[in-house]
């Protein structure tokens, strides 16, 4: 591999994981227990059973502080390594041993005992398949820019400099208090490293960096990748909360760029550090990928991309990796060289790429109040959400909205268990006109809302109870000022989300009902309810004629096209701005991660000729294999919809064939894509390059494709890691591109 030796690669590529042996990258990387020397700290099992056995002696302590001790003692006794062969340690507490003990134990407290019916609720709203509730303590982007200004210990002494000169509460002296043990702990974890890198033949590099950023801001490229490093990998698999972004790159590290090349440090050296760091977030393999983000605009107007953007974006693609993926803020004034390289590369197999627009994220945050500047240097996140910085935003929580209609069609009973909702509808026979019983699927889906706002309002509030955020609050100024948790309403902002799932499914199924029942009167609505209650078994015929119907979302048709905007103007007319428990409002979004998948058992057959089963459609791309008129075509449907009224993704997947991107002309032609989607207003753009021989090829012979990626929702995955249940959809989707 470029930039980096084979013998280093090799060390690298198994630290976090055996990759000789299979892998399951939904449950992060593996403790390599054989790297650690015993002599370097207590033995994984003995950390957990300790963590349990002292925290019984403090249970009466608040829990921001019995998370701060387990938390401190983990850092002190875990072992550790350096060597040689890599730039950066390695913590043997990978597998998040506070939730293991303390975590997941009061998230029990809370749904078991405190709020039993909520939990209950929870569990029951999930196994019907109308909406999966997480409690979402587990996102979070910290203020890069202030850790790297002021290094872990000036976060510690501007937390204390706030404590000591303000009179206190007692919760608020608790707050701070755990603030205080947390960046004690993590100052004295980075001195154990540079003590055991100082022993270490071949690594005095990490070992003075390390000795530096222990009391000091990073100075250099290589310190500011150092700490970044250890605040993610102790967040993650310490502290237990998930980075969902390594900052706006080419922003947060160029002046340590600038400053390395001035004090005659080589760019060749750079480019090295770099592909060093880039090569630990794709070795841990994380199924949702580690996402960072670059480009943007300065408030003159002129655009945040500079030689770093160029560097980052050639060292990645010369290093041929899947991870970290790679958010682009999209603007008028971002170079067209940079799209240019950015769109090559996709073409070339890097689908770890997604273009988010800078204008369309900056005119939703501003209808919401949030200033033009914090509009302007907002986080991307996650798979491509966004937010003000310093801000703390929770939304695991996906509302099925062919439920809706199902409850609609069967007088308020589910189309697959026969469990009725609790929200009566009307007969069959009372639906005179498509109108009716539009009317009445809004009904239900707006019930739907409701109960999903109300359950969550319920529980919010305790998720600081759950897993107080210390490490993170302290980088947020809002929490200092506030003297607040930042999963308490410390944080800038403090929204909640309900993403809502398969848009195109429900908009197409309404439109098929209006069409064949209505229009074209060639069945009865009871007769189209029989044939879905029968898996359209029987009628086969009738469901290939509903699958060729190409008046469905994505085509840029305007019967199907208008149904969607229509639902997503309802949602946010009667959703965005309600109050949360946190402080904050309610927003929507159109991602739906995996639940294509999971809801689709729990989903009965639905009037586009879906089966029971089968795929539901994602983010707000046509259902799989129904985009038929083209990627231009796709792209003028989803931008039908206003994505600046909600401040969430409206993210779109486009699929296009290797022949239709080849050479300059078709590198022009991704590129007018990509400005026509911007241009009218779009969210977020995937592009995945394929053929289904290929796709086809590489199911039969894996072995040939390791390096085979796809996309899949918001982030991007080895062919060979996903289902083959998911491998046939992507071959049912390259199959209506030809």
């Amino acid at each position: 591999m470029e930039y980096i030796r084979q013998n280093d690669y090799e060390y690298i590529i198994n630290k976090y994981h055996d990759s000789s042996k299979p892998f399951d990258g939904h449950a992060r990387f593996i403790r390599r227990d054989e790297i650690f020397s015993p002599d370097s700290g207590l033995a994984p099992k003995i950390i957990i059973d300790t963590i349990i056995s002292e925290d019984e002696k403090i249970k009466d302590l608040p829990h921001p502080i019995r998370k701060a001790k387990a938390f401190e003692f983990v850092l002190k006794n875990t072992r550790i390594s350096c060597d040689s062969r890599d730039i950066f340690p390695a913590l043997n507490m990978t597998d998040r041993p506070i939730n293991q003990t303390l975590i997941n134990k009061w998230k029990a407290e809370v749904f078991g005992n405190i709020i039993p019916e909520v939990g209950k609720k929870r569990t029951q709203l999930e196994k019907d398949g109308i909406v999966t509730i997480w409690p979402d303590y587990d996102h979070s982007v910290p203020v890069w820019e202030r850790l790297f200004s002021l290094g872990f210990s000036g976060i510690l002494e501007e937390s204390e400099k706030v404590r000591r000169l303000q009179n206190m509460t007692d919760e608020e002296e608790i707050f701070f208090e755990g603030i205080k043990i947390t960046y004690e702990a993590i100052i004295t974890l980075a001195e154990r490293l540079a003590a055991l890198a100082e022993k270490t033949d071949g690594s005095e590099k990490m070992a003075k960096a390390l000795k530096n950023i222990a009391h000091n801001p990073p100075k250099s490229f290589y310190e500011a990748l150092l700490m970044s490093y250890i605040y993610f990998i102790i967040s993650e698999h310490v502290d237990g909360l998930q980075v969902r972004s390594l900052s706006g790159f080419d922003q947060t590290f160029y002046e340590f760029y600038k400053n390395d090349l001035a004090n005659g440090i080589s760019e060749k050296e750079l480019r090295t550090e770099l592909a060093y760091y880039f090569l630990q977030f794709d070795s841990i393999g994380n199924y949702w990928n580690q996402p960072l983000y670059i480009g943007g605009e300065n408030g003159d107007g002129t655009s945040v991309i500079n030689e770093l953007s160029y560097m980052l974006l050639d060292v990645y693609d010369k290093m041929g990796l899947y991870c970290p993926k790679i958010q682009i803020k999209l603007s008028e004034s971002t170079p067209k060289t940079l799209a240019l390289k950015a769109l090559d590369m996709i073409r070339r197999g890097h689908n770890s790429i997604v273009f988010v627009s800078d204008s369309t994220i900056r005119r939703a945050l501003e209808r919401t109040g949030i200033s033009e500047e914090d509009a302007r240097l907002c986080n991307i996140t996650g798979c491509y959400e966004y937010s003000p910085k310093g801000s703390f935003h929770a939304g695991m929580n996906y509302l099925n909205m062919l439920k809706s209609l199902e409850y609609a069609l069967h007088k308020g009973y589910d189309g697959v268990t026969g469990v009725f909702s609790g929200n009566l509808s009307p007969d069959l026979s009372e639906y005179k006109t498509f109108d009716s019983l539009y009317s009445e699927y809004k009904r239900q889906l707006l019930r739907g809302i409701d109960v999903t706002v109300e359950t969550v309002n319920a529980f919010e509030g305790y998720l600081s109870y759950i897993n107080p955020l210390s490490m993170l609050s302290a980088t947020f100024p809002s929490c200092l000022e506030k003297k607040k948790d930042a999963i308490a309403g410390g944080g800038s902002s403090n929204n909640s989300v309900v993403l809502f799932g398969f848009l195109a499914d429900i908009a197409d199924s309404l439109n098929m009902i209006r069409k064949y029942v209505y229009d074209k009167k060639e069945l009865t609505l009871e007769e189209f309810v029989d044939i879905l209650g029968k898996n359209y078994e029987g009628h086969e015929k009738f469901r290939q004629k509903l699958l060729a119907d190409r008046e469905k979302y994505g085509n840029n048709k305007d019967r199907p096209d208008d149904l969607a905007v229509d639902i997503v103007n309802f949602i946010t007319t009667n959703l965005c701005g309600r109050e949360n428990s946190r402080g904050g409002k309610w927003n929507c979004g159109f991602h739906v991660a995996r639940m294509s998948y999971i809801f689709a058992d729990k989903t009965a057959s639905s009037p586009n000729g879906r089966l029971i089963g089968e795929e539901l459609s994602k983010n707000v791309s046509a259902s799989m294999g129904q985009n038929r008129e083209g990627a231009t075509a796709a792209i003028l449907s989803a931008t039908k919809i206003d994505a600046s009224t909600f401040t969430c993704d409206a993210a779109i997947d486009v699929g296009l064939l290797p022949s239709a991107v080849k050479g300059d002309d078709g590198l022009e032609a991704m590129y007018g894509l990509l400005m026509t989607f911007v241009k009218r207003g779009g969210h977020a753009l995937h592009m995945n390059v394929f053929d289904a021989d290929l796709l086809r090829d590489a199911q039969a012979n894996p072995e040939k494709y390791r390096d085979l990626q796809i996309r899949v929702c918001g982030w991007n995955v080895l062919w060979n890691n996903i289902s083959k249940v998911e491998q046939d959809a992507f071959i049912k989707q390259a199959e209506s591109l030809c």
